[in-house]
């Protein structure tokens, strides 16, 4: 199994997972032989290697989404837009930093070019994972990363932690070390592989990973390739549309660049080209609206997520039941 990055939009591929979850009538993790996952995926898959539920995680950003997020559901808009999010002078005076800090970055102090504090994410990650590590998990595990220290991506795996001591971690930690997304969270420094690393979010290279998932299940198990089953599960994107015109201005060129490093169309393409089309399984919303923002856990943007995930599960729920078939048979 494979999932995306997207913030707060993990909650859509949550639900589903629970949904597989309530129709095989057993844990998620016990469908698959390897979870994959990038950023917030990344955060879901380490959770349901590590033994806990698809129901328990469908909840991390309801639960947790404030904590990490801040802003409140409570409190009006225009408040929040004039005196912060959170009613919470302290807190509220470091966001404001962060966010001016921003654009222009150069401050530490003032929150550098990160939006959030680590501490919400930290004490969320804490909680659910507690200090089992890499090399622990009971599903074996790949999160995405990517060393802003050295400037080449990585793989962190169970594989490779079961192996080797110093490139075992924390799940906590490998979760941050996933989900530091630039300009939301700063990243996790820490050492791995024999030296200290600035781990930054993967998906800054590969945030669909699903083909990282089929590379590593042919190379370890030397599998056929047309004989792996493999589930893709998006976290909602918008309709792809032209990039890199010729008549738009060079500022629509870096975005379409941003955009270009951030796809999620690079692993299902080469997925759709290797694996069998009736054993791979890509689950995507595309609708621009969902496709939004990553750091909104208001109880609106939520009950988006999950009015998505339930059309996703209706309009797909012959299909579910033939992928659940094809898993338990395999």
């Amino acid at each position: 199994m494979s999932i995306d990055g997207g913030g707060t939009r993990g909650y859509l591929p949550a639900l589903v997972l629970q949904e597989l979850e309530r129709r095989a009538k057993r844990p998620a993790s016990d469908l698959f032989d390897l979870i994959v996952g990038t950023s917030t995926g990344g955060i879901i898959g380490i959770g349901l290697a590590a033994g806990r539920s698809a129901t328990e995680l469908a909840q991390f950003y309801p639960r947790y989404g404030r904590a990490i997020f801040g802003g409140s559901d409570t409190r009006p808009r225009w408040k929040q837009r004039l005196f912060g999010t959170t009613g919470d002078f302290a807190r509220d005076w470091e966001s404001s930093l962060r966010k001016i800090g921003s654009p222009f970055g150069g401050d530490p102090g003032g929150g550098g070019n990160a939006r959030h504090s680590a501490d919400g994410l930290d004490a969320a990650l804490g909680e659910v994972l507690g200090e089992m590590t890499l090399a622990q998990v009971s599903t074996p595990l790949i999160a995405t990363t990517f060393d802003a220290a050295s400037g080449v991506p990585v793989l962190l795996t169970s594989r490779d932690a079961a192996k080797s001591a110093d490139r075992d971690l924390p799940l906590r930690l490998v979760a941050r070390a996933t989900s530091a997304a630039p300009t939301f969270f700063p990243p996790l420094e820490t050492t791995w592989a024999g030296a200290t690393r600035r781990f930054i979010d993967g998906g800054v290279w590969a945030n669909n990973p699903a083909h990282l998932g089929m590379l590593e299940a042919i190379t370890s198990a030397s599998a056929d390739p047309r004989s792996v089953t493999l589930v893709s599960l998006g976290t909602g994107a918008a309709p792809t549309r032209p990039s890199f015109q010729l008549d738009l201005s060079w500022i629509s060129a870096a975005m379409d660049t941003v955009a270009l490093a951030t796809t999620v169309h690079t692993g299902h393409t080469l997925c759709q080209r290797y694996l069998s089309p009736d054993r791979y399984h890509r689950l995507q919303v595309t609708d621009p609206g969902i496709a939004g923002a990553m750091d909104d856990p208001s109880a609106e943007r939520l009950a988006a997520l999950a009015s998505a995930a339930n059309r996703l599960i209706a309009d797909h729920s012959d299909h579910l039941d033939r992928v659940l078939q094809q898993l338990i048979v395999s």
